[in-house]
């Protein structure tokens, strides 16, 4: 999937603003009340991605497999991230748009 830069300064801001969990603990734990949306690397193990469609689903939480760790990483101000957890319906409702239009 093609990530333009749009998506990254959105996820930044999300970031920021404290509207975003980092880590496959702690995302997993924010599915459960609070998460909005689950961004998780494509080069994240498939037992990762497998983790967090299944939970995703149950919990009826979107979820995105985009980029690469360094890339999310990058934008997230961090050197990796492999999931992120968006905690905030307004910045899940703009990023999930940014992909839809990219497309």
């Amino acid at each position: 999937m093609m990530i333009n830069d749009k998506f990254y300064r959105m996820l930044g801001l999300a970031v920021k603003s404290g509207n975003a969990v980092f880590g496959e603990g702690a995302a997993k734990d924010s599915l459960k009340s609070k998460s909005q949306l689950v961004l998780v690397s494509a080069d994240a193990s498939d037992n990762t991605k497998k983790k967090f469609r299944n939970g995703c689903s149950f919990y009826n939480v979107p979820y995105i497999e985009c980029s690469d760790r360094y890339s999310l990483g990058k934008a997230t101000g961090k050197g990796f991230a492999v999931v992120v957890s968006i905690t905030d319906k307004g910045f899940a409702d703009s990023l999930t748009n940014i992909l839809e239009q990219s497309c």
